[in-house]
């Protein structure tokens, strides 16, 4: 554990806790280790490490472990793409078939199934911004909820995070085509529905900026903040930092490895092997320490004290609700959301959530905080009121063992400001 009594604006006699807490009532149960750590004013302010990276090969958590950060992907490609718009590439409101021709006479799904289906003309043209707020009408498929999301299944679009191997090993070229022959779930602007929308984002990015995302990124955000082990892919020699992942088994009540390619929809792959395409929503793999470089720099540009990353005016742009009529994600879901009560109050920015309403929402959160999470229990978060930001990093599988994790995290940070 790392406290930095000088640099710090809590109580360290409480914030102690935070890590003692998570251990206790999380590790060995819910999942086998993790780390937390805190940024103030550019400087971590709090660190703490617990158990095991791998438990059956007995390797331990470090500062330097590579983690699965899934949608946590999602904040920086939005962050990059947000460069773009500083320097007059595209307006928030321009259409998406102005970088995207083949989806100039895209659909809304009106009734059908199995690929046959009853189609009709969107209300208006799907925007930039439905693109970053998940308004778009697109879908992931993950949920086979409705005969559109079955569709991307069958297809195949829902493995673009692992876009290795037989079952996902199609380009963006191949991906946006794919789509444009699928309606959309809704039009866009009248629903919130999580999605690829992001990765689709990462496309057009390559499209404007005529590199690939990973060039993009590589020379616009990780090398200028010195993210060192933030990539698509692994080298050889990092392969024993790699985290695996782990899923709670209902049946045992227990946690367990996944297993190798044995899950359609996430998979444990060793990400040695470059990928057909570079995934915007949630391809990356980081480090604690990198993810805190991103984040406290983006919180940087927030309260003016940086434009490395982005404009302070672009990242008020950023964490601001960008939902219709100042709604929350539960009002404007198309469908329920997992944990719904803790999305009460919430509305999202331009490639994370923002807290509109902390007095309805149950995770002791302040207004105008900003961030994201990742599939596998991963957490990020800026506080711009407070100062300071935080990154959580685990490798399970969300469930709903783990998904009050985020509101304890909060609960013990906020109980500890001075």
């Amino acid at each position: 554990m790392l406290i930095h009594k000088k640099l710090s604006n809590f109580d360290c006699d409480k914030l102690v806790r935070l890590g003692e807490f998570i251990s206790k009532e999380y590790v060995p149960k819910y999942f086998p280790g993790f780390s937390v750590s805190i940024y103030e004013d550019n400087k971590e302010s709090y660190y703490f490490q617990s158990k095991y990276l791998d438990k059956d090969q007995r390797r331990t958590f470090s500062k330097d472990s590579i983690f699965r950060i899934f949608s946590m992907t999602k904040p920086i490609v939005s962050a990059a793409a947000m460069q773009l718009h500083e320097k007059g590439k595209f307006n928030l409101d321009d259409p998406v078939s102005k970088f995207i021709p083949e989806w100039n006479d895209i659909k809304v799904y009106k009734s059908g199934s199995n690929g046959t289906f009853q189609v009709e003309k969107p209300k208006r043209n799907m925007q930039m911004t439905d693109l970053f707020t998940h308004t778009a009408g697109l879908t992931y498929g993950l949920q086979k909820q409705t005969p559109v999301d079955k569709e991307y299944v069958q297809i195949g679009i829902e493995n673009v995070v692992d876009s290795r191997g037989p079952n996902g090993a199609l380009s963006s070229d191949e991906i946006i085509n794919l789509l444009s022959d699928i309606p959309l779930e809704f039009s866009p602007g009248d629903h919130y529905n999580y999605s690829l929308s992001i990765d689709i984002l990462g496309f057009i990015i390559e499209r404007i900026s005529g590199s690939s995302l990973e060039d993009y990124l590589n020379n616009n955000i990780f090398n200028p903040l010195g993210m060192d082990d933030t990539s698509f892919y692994l080298n050889k020699e990092k392969r024993n930092r790699f985290a695996p992942i782990y899923r709670w088994n209902i049946e045992k009540d227990a946690y367990e490895k996944l297993v190798k390619n044995k899950n359609s929809k996430i998979k444990d792959i060793d990400f040695l092997n470059k990928p057909a395409c570079f995934s915007g929503g949630g391809g990356l793999l980081s480090t604690i320490g990198d993810y805190q470089k991103f984040g406290s720099e983006l919180l940087n540009s927030k309260l003016g004290k940086s434009n490395l990353l982005v404009s302070e005016d672009t990242a008020d742009l950023m964490m601001s609700n960008h939902l219709p009529n100042n709604l929350d994600m539960t009002q404007l879901s198309k469908f329920p959301l997992a944990g719904e009560e803790y999305y009460k109050g919430i509305g999202y920015g331009l490639g994370g959530s923002i807290v509109i309403d902390p007095a309805i929402n149950p995770n002791n959160s302040f207004e105008g905080d900003f961030g994201w999470g990742g599939a596998a229990s991963t957490l990020f978060f800026i506080s711009p009121i407070n100062g300071f930001s935080v990154v959580f990093m685990t490798q399970v599988l969300e469930s709903e063992e783990t998904r009050r994790l985020s509101k304890d995290i909060r609960t013990i940070i906020r109980g500890s400001l001075i």
